[in-house]
C-alpha cells in the first residue's frame, strides 16, 4: 500500500542529496518566510519603480523632470566638451594624400583604345571605349583620320606634360587641374577648337598623379581624436547637474546614477541583488552560529524573527527615499531584531536586515551606500548595548528617542566628513521623527504577530513574568507550592542563562509555566500537599503515575487555552522528556502488579532546544537538591549532586536532541552549582563549647 508520508519523505530525502551544501535542518522552515521576503522585496522595488515612474525619476535622452543638483562631490568626464575637441582634432586632418600608382601607365591604354577603336574589336578595348562620352566619340569621329591622328599624337604629349608638371600639393584642387592643362595647350600653335577636343579627351582619359586616400584619412584622424584624453571635472555639492527640461544625455543620466537620483525604470539590479539575498540568507545566519558541523541552532520561530527584521529594515529605508530623505530607516529592524532574538544572533541579524536594505534602496551611490553602512554598524552597536536590557515598554521608547538623536548625530558627522551638505534642523528632526515613528509601528506589528510567527518579543516575555499575569495569579491560588518551585526554578535559569549567554528572558518565562498543568490535580504533587496527608498512599502506583504524567498534557491545554506563546509551550511538553517515574514503576513491581516500564514514562519529546534542555536539568536538579537538603552540609555536596543529576540525563540520552558539548555541560554544572548554592546557603557551624562548664 503506497503510503503517501513515506512518498514526501523519500522526495525531501532527495532533494536533500541533491542540495547537500544546503542545511537539512532549514528545508522545512524556510520556503514560506523566504516566499514573504521575496515578496516584500519585490514590493519594495516596484513601490520605487512606480515612484520614479511618477515624474519624479529621470530618462536618459528625455528632458530632465526637474533640475538636479549634486549632493555629494564627484569627479565627472565632461563628455560634451571632450566630443568638441577631439572633432576639432579630426578637422585638422584634410585628407592623406598618395601616389597614384599606373595613372600614366592607365592613360595610354585608354588613349590607344580610342584611337583604335575603329579597328580592334576586342572585349577589353569595348571595356575601355565604355567609359567614354558618345559626344566626345562623335567629335573625333567627325574629324578626317589625319587630323584625328594629329591631335591623338597631341593628346599624349600634353598628358605626358601634365603628370611630370603636377605634385601632391595639387591634390583636390579641380581648378589647379584645369590650369595645368591649358598651361600645356597654349604652348601649342593650333586652333582653339582642337585645343577644345584635346582638353576633352585628356579630361575624361587622364586621372591625377596624387589622390586622396579616404581609408587613411579616416584612420588618421581617428588616431588623432583619440590622442584627446578625456576632460574630467570636478562638481561640488549644489552645481546644477541638469536643469528642468534639459535634454539627459548618457553622461548626465551616469552622473545622476552615481549621485543615487531615481531612475524612470525597473531596478532590475536591485531586484537581482533581492532574490540572491533571499537564497544565500539562510546560509549567511547559519554561518553567523554554526560553531560545529551537524550543531542545530535555528528553528522555524528564528527564522521568522530574521525575516522579519530584514523585511522592516527594506520597508523603513524605502519610506526614507520615498518621503525624499537621504538615509535612514535602520533604527526600527535594530529594535525589532533585539525584542525577539537573542543578543549575538539579533545583532547579525539587523546588519543584514540594515545593510541590504542599503543596496536595495539607495542606486548605489558611493557616498550615500558609505554613510548608510556606517549608521546600519553604528545602530546595530547601540543597539547591542543599549536594548540588551528592557524593563518595559516606557524604558524602550526611552531608548529608542534618544538613540535615535544619538543616530541623527552620527549621521550628520557622517556627512561633514564626507564633504557632504549637512541636513538643516527641520530635516535632522524629521529624520528622528521617522525613526520613532517607524520604530513604533514595526514594534506594535511584532506584538501583535508575534503569536504568529512563534517568538516571544521581550517585552512579551516581561508581561508573562509579571506576578499580575492571570495564569500566574490563578497558578499561585490554586497550586502555591508548584508556583513557589517555578519561581524557584525561574531563579535558577536566570542566573544560570545570564552566565552561558544564553536568552534569559526565555528561560525565565519557561521557568515560570512549565507545570502550570498540576493546577488540575495541586494535592497529586508533592510541594502541594504541605506535609499533610498523601493522596498517593490511596492510590494504585499506575494510577498515581498516570496522575503525575497528565500535567504535562493538561499544561499543554491549559496553553491553548491562554494563548501562550509556541515557545512556552515547548519547555511544557519538554521539561520532563522520555524520562521515567521511577518511584512509581519500582512501587508497582514491589506490589507484584505486571506492568510495562512504558506506562510509567512522559511522552515526551525529548528537549529540542538548549533551553528546554536546560530546564529539564534544573528541574531536576533543584528537586533532589530541595529533597536532600537536611544532608547538605557543604559546597561538594551540591556539586555531587549536580554531576549525578548530569550524567542521569546522559545515560537516559535527554541531551541527544538538544546541541550541548561537553565544554557546555561543564559550564552548566558549575553554573548551576553556584546558583543552587547562593539558593540553598550551606556552611557547617563549629559548635560553641562553654568554658565555664568545663571548670
Amino acid at each position: 500500500m503506497n503510503n503517501p508520508i513515506r512518498k514526501i519523505d523519500k522526495f525531501r530525502h532527495g532533494v536533500s542529496g541533491m542540495l547537500g551544501w544546503f542545511p537539512r535542518e532549514l528545508y522545512a522552515s524556510y520556503v514560506i518566510p523566504a516566499l514573504l521576503l521575496l515578496c516584500v522585496g519585490t514590493s519594495v522595488v516596484l513601490m520605487e519603480w512606480f515612484y520614479a515612474s511618477s515624474g519624479r525619476g529621470f530618462k536618459e535622452d528625455k528632458p530632465s523632470p526637474r533640475t538636479y543638483r549634486a549632493i555629494s562631490p564627484t569627479n565627472y568626464v565632461d563628455v560634451a566638451f571632450t566630443d568638441k575637441l577631439r572633432d576639432r582634432a579630426g578637422d585638422s586632418v584634410v585628407g592623406v594624400v598618395v601616389r597614384n600608382l599606373g595613372a600614366a601607365e592607365r592613360m595610354k591604354l585608354r588613349l590607344d583604345a580610342f584611337s583604335d577603336h575603329e579597328n580592334d574589336s576586342s572585349q577589353q578595348s569595348g571595356a575601355l571605349m565604355e567609359t567614354f562620352s558618345d559626344e566626345l566619340v562623335n567629335a573625333f569621329d567627325a574629324i578626317p583620320e589625319e587630323q584625328r591622328r594629329r591631335l591623338l599624337s597631341l593628346s599624349a604629349q600634353i598628358g605626358e606634360a601634365y603628370f611630370e608638371t603636377m605634385t601632391s600639393a595639387d591634390v583636390g584642387t579641380e581648378w589647379r587641374d584645369r590650369a595645368i592643362l591649358w598651361a600645356e595647350l597654349n604652348k601649342l600653335e593650333i586652333p582653339l577648337v582642337e585645343k577644345n577636343l584635346i582638353y576633352q579627351l585628356l579630361e575624361e582619359i587622364a586621372e591625377p598623379r596624387y589622390k586622396t586616400d579616404q581609408r587613411l584619412t579616416a584612420s588618421v584622424r581617428n588616431s588623432e581624436k583619440k590622442d584627446i584624453p578625456l576632460i574630467e571635472r570636478r562638481m561640488e555639492v549644489g552645481d546644477v547637474i541638469v536643469r528642468q527640461g534639459d535634454n539627459v544625455t548618457p553622461s548626465v543620466a551616469g552622473t545622476l546614477r552615481k549621485q543615487g537620483y531615481l531612475e524612470d525604470k525597473f531596478p532590475l539590479t536591485q531586484w537581482g541583488i533581492m532574490c540572491i539575498l533571499v537564497l544565500v540568507l539562510p546560509l549567511l545566519m547559519d554561518i553567523v552560529t554554526h560553531e560545529r558541523q551537524g550543531a542545530r541552532r535555528l528553528d522555524d520561530s528564528t527564522w521568522n524573527c530574521v525575516v522579519l527584521v530584514v523585511a522592516t529594515g527594506w520597508i523603513c529605508e524605502a519610506g526614507y527615499v520615498l518621503f525624499g530623505i537621504d538615509i535612514g530607516g535602520v533604527l526600527a529592524a535594530v529594535t525589532v531584531a533585539f525584542l525577539c532574538l537573542p543578543g549575538r544572533f539579533a545583532f547579525h541579524a539587523a546588519l543584514v536586515g540594515t545593510v541590504s536594505g542599503v543596496f536595495l534602496t539607495s542606486e548605489f551611490s558611493a557616498y550615500v551606500v558609505l554613510s548608510s553602512l556606517i549608521l546600519s554598524f553604528t545602530a546595530a552597536t547601540i543597539g547591542f548595548y543599549a536594548l540588551a536590557k528592557i524593563g518595559s515598554l516606557k524604558d524602550l521608547r526611552t531608548k529608542v528617542f534618544f538613540m535615535g538623536i544619538f543616530l541623527a548625530v552620527v549621521n550628520e558627522s557622517v556627512r561633514a566628513l564626507l564633504d557632504l551638505p549637512v541636513l538643516e534642523w527641520q530635516r535632522g528632526g524629521c529624520f528622528v521623527l521617522f525613526e520613532y515613528t517607524t520604530t513604533f509601528l514595526a514594534v506594535s506589528f511584532l506584538l501583535t504577530a508575534e503569536g504568529a510567527i512563534g517568538t516571544l518579543s521581550v517585552l512579551k516575555a516581561r508581561e508573562m513574568s509579571h506576578p499580575s499575569n492571570p495564569l500566574l495569579r490563578k497558578l499561585q491560588t490554586e497550586a502555591p507550592g508548584t508556583y513557589h518551585h517555578c519561581l524557584m526554578i525561574g531563579s535558577l535559569a536566570d542566573a544560570v542563562a545570564k552566565e552561558l549567554g544564553m536568552d534569559e528572558n526565555l528561560m525565565l518565562v519557561g521557568a515560570y509555566y512549565h507545570d502550570i498543568g498540576k493546577m488540575y490535580r495541586p494535592r497529586h504533587f508533592v510541594e502541594n500537599q504541605l506535609g499533610g496527608e498523601n493522596i498517593h498512599d490511596t492510590l494504585s502506583p499506575t494510577l498515581s503515575a498516570v496522575a503525575i504524567i497528565a500535567h504535562v498534557r493538561e499544561g499543554v491545554e491549559l496553553a491553548n487555552e491562554f494563548r501562550l506563546p509556541k515557545k512556552v509551550k515547548q519547555f511544557i511538553t519538554e521539561h520532563h522528556g522520555t524520562t521515567c517515574v521511577n518511584y512509581f514503576y519500582k512501587k508497582a513491581l514491589a506490589q507484584g502488579e505486571n506492568v510495562e516500564r512504558e506506562q510509567f514514562c512522559y511522552p515526551g519529546p525529548k528537549p529540542q532546544s538548549r533551553e528546554t534542555a536546560l530546564l529539564m536539568l534544573l528541574d531536576s536538579l533543584e528537586a533532589a537538591v530541595r529533597s536532600e537538603r537536611e544532608i547538605i552540609s557543604t559546597v561538594a555536596d551540591i556539586q555531587e549532586i549536580v554531576e549525578r543529576i548530569v550524567n542521569i540525563k546522559i545515560s537516559e540520552k535527554q541531551f541527544d536532541e538538544a546541541d550541548f558539548t561537553f565544554k557546555e555541560l561543564e559550564l552548566i554544572k558549575a553554573a548551576s552549582a553556584r546558583a543552587l548554592q547562593s539558593m540553598y546557603h550551606t556552611r557547617t557551624v563549629k559548635e560553641i563549647k562553654d568554658k565555664n562548664k568545663h571548670k
